[in-house]
């Protein structure tokens, strides 16, 4: 049989039917090599397309978030209607879906801006680490925007993404979803504000100040600061029925203008102002005579030898109208009050003055003050007037009224130990900062990014507040150990019980920084874009002594404006050098330095420096406008600095 099979050619049908089926698997593995290269090409084309809607998902979460930025940064305060956060917010939120739609389009996707782009906040946690994050709920800092391939009509915008060769295994189309999410950082924010002296000035007489904002602006808001201080109607701590600030004056102490009294001599004027009274008897105009068992006392007038004799009984003189005058002439007996020069007994007294002051150990009002005090103390206000070279050349020299006494309270007593009650009244350009600053609590309050603010101040030296326990607040705040907060409201409350000078007097803006630094150092949260608004009218005047600057300082690169490689700020000033070095340390730990300053005396190239090395923002308020405008400036400034919200970035992992 073999032989006959071998005959017939079974080896050749062997050999043939082995060759058919090496091509039936070949063609079922070129088929399974199509399939493969088919879906990677699918899957590459999906995977390409999926990480162009996350770029394009990024791109539009940041540029919506950041249309809420910019609106943020649009809103200012209005004189008349305050801050409309709501409006603020409700443009912020048209404005950021349309950007999305807008920013999405250009990357060739669509989105519907009322499903696919959702408004909420994501505010840091109280660990400084975590947030929390609510959809659908205002202020609105932060968007999620999501880009959809997932719809199975072929023919919408947002159509699934058709598949070369995965159709041959029934899969037509692929659904792809992406979305990423923008917000605004949360703020660490130290208000650091001057409260020298000098931040008086725009409301006293000097030159300057009147050539400025005209004598009778000035005089305009001495007249608002004596309305303040009388519709306060504050009394004294240990008299309740006294008034400090009378509406009727002091004596004949009673206007405005003042009363002219062209006497050089302070004693004499504060007595015709009825200010102080010294006590006198009625024998004052008297002569003794000394007769042996019979002494008088003798007054010649009218012709008449008048004798008032002294009471034996008693021990005391006639003047209680218990003994007769005798008339030498005729010895007629008279009654007592009918003698010339004849007035009751008058006993020392004296006008209160009207600030207790303090005791500078323990914080307390001293009381009213007695007749002694205020007798001094209406003595310095006198020969203040008498004798200011300021108030002589605006022709207040010698008038005793209310604009006088309020220049002199601000001009010589305006710290709170000496003046407890200044901070009621409307003293530029403090009161102008104080509304400024509660601009700036309101923006925050309103705004709820969840930022926090605490408050430095500076004079001789810069103090971190920590609450109000003063005696004649009439509030007490105790921040405890939220020095940084989002307690706006207590904050607020402290800075609007201050005054210009409430410690002391100078300008210390190196410190006030060293201050401010120290306190975000110790208090800031760890997620959070640090910054330090800082405010003055003026310029440093106090630095370390015997400071320098380090010699690894360099003008040229700190303080090049324009990249010509030199220096467009340079100074020798020790004080404004030790405030630029504190800047400097600042910057080095990435936080930004806002600066604001106000008035004709302001350094304001120095704070644009201050604010150039840190990359922060420098406003000025102009210094030739009036109380009234340079108050809805600073409100202004103010808003523009709380609503200084960095810029978006986009949520890692969100």
């Amino acid at each position: 049989m073999k032989n006959i099979l071998q005959k017939h050619g079974l080896g050749q049908f062997r050999q043939a039917h082995r060759k058919g089926v090496f091509f039936v698997l070949a063609v079922i593995c070129l088929m399974g090599a199509m399939t493969f290269v088919g879906m990677s090409v699918d899957l590459g084309m999906i995977t390409l397309t999926k990480t162009r809607m996350q770029t394009a998902a990024d791109s539009a979460a940041l540029s919506a978030a950041q249309e809420i930025v910019l609106a943020v940064r649009r809103a200012s305060w209005n004189s008349a209607t305050g801050l409309d956060m709501a409006a603020v917010q409700a443009t912020a939120a048209t404005d950021a879906r349309a950007m999305a739609v807008y920013v999405a389009n250009l990357n060739g996707f669509y989105i519907d801006s009322s499903i696919d782009v959702t408004l909420g906040r994501r505010l840091l946690a109280a660990d400084g680490v975590s947030y929390t994050q609510t959809w659908g709920v205002g202020p609105y800092n932060c968007v999620q925007v999501s880009i959809r391939k997932n719809n199975s009509n072929s023919t919408a915008p947002d159509a699934k993404m058709p598949l070369i060769f995965a159709p041959v295994v029934g899969q037509a189309a692929q659904s792809i979803t992406t979305s990423a999410t923008a917000f605004i950082e949360s703020r660490d924010i130290v208000c650091t504000l001057d409260y020298s002296a000098s931040m008086n000035d725009d409301s006293c007489m000097s030159s300057a100040t009147i050539s400025r904002l005209t004598k009778s602006a000035v005089e305009s808001n001495l007249d608002a600061i004596w309305a303040a201080l009388v519709a306060s109607d504050v009394r004294f701590s240990n008299d309740a029925s006294s008034q400090k600030f009378p509406s009727i004056g002091f004596g004949l102490m009673n206007s405005a203008a003042g009363t002219y009294n062209s006497s050089s001599t302070s004693q004499t004027v504060i007595e015709a102002l009825g200010l102080y009274t010294p006590a006198k008897k009625y024998y004052d105009t008297w002569t003794l005579k000394v007769v042996s068992g019979d002494d008088y006392y003798t007054l010649t007038s009218g012709g008449y030898d008048w004798r008032r004799y002294i009471d034996t009984g008693t021990g005391t003189y006639a003047g209680k109208l218990r003994r007769a005058i005798t008339k030498k002439s005729t010895f007629t007996t008279v009654a007592d009050t009918t003698a010339p020069g004849y007035f009751p007994p008058i006993p020392e007294s004296a006008v209160s003055f009207p600030q207790e002051g303090k005791n500078t150990s323990t914080g307390l009002r001293l009381g009213k003050p007695s007749i002694a005090t205020s007798k001094a103390q209406w003595l310095l206000y006198v020969d203040y007037v008498r004798t200011d070279s300021n108030l002589q050349t605006q022709g207040y020299r010698q008038k005793y009224g209310y604009r006088t006494l309020c220049v002199y309270l601000m001009e010589k007593r305006p710290s709170n130990y000496q003046s407890e009650d200044l901070w009621r009244a409307p003293c530029y350009p403090f009161h102008g900062m104080k509304m400024g600053m509660n601009t700036f609590c309101q923006f925050m309050t309103e705004l709820s990014y969840g930022d926090h603010i605490g408050l430095v101040d500076y004079a001789v030296d810069a103090r971190v507040e920590t609450g109000l326990t003063e005696d004649g607040a009439g509030v007490i705040v105790n921040l405890g150990t939220d020095l940084m907060s989002a307690r706006y409201l207590d904050i607020d409350t402290i800075q609007q019980h201050k005054q210009a000078a409430h410690y002391s007097s100078n300008t210390a803006t190196g410190d006030g920084l060293l201050k401010a630094v120290g306190l975000l150092n110790s208090n800031s949260r760890y997620g959070t874009q640090k910054a330090i608004l800082l405010m003055t009218d003026g310029v440093p005047t106090i630095s370390p002594s015997g400071f320098s600057l380090p010699s690894t300082w360099n003008w040229n690169t700190l303080l090049d404006y324009d990249g010509n490689g030199t220096a467009d700020y340079t100074t020798t000033d020790q004080d404004a050098q030790y405030a630029l070095y504190q800047a400097k340390l600042a910057a080095d730990q990435k936080i930004v330095i806002h600066t604001l300053c106000v008035g004709a005396g302001a350094d304001t190239t120095l704070l644009k420096a201050i604010a150039q090395i840190s990359g922060g923002y420098d406003i000025v308020v102009p210094a030739g406008t009036s109380v009234t405008a340079q108050t809805d400036l600073l409100r202004a400034a103010f808003g523009v600095l709380a609503g200084r919200v960095p810029p978006a970035q986009l949520v890692v992992n969100p």
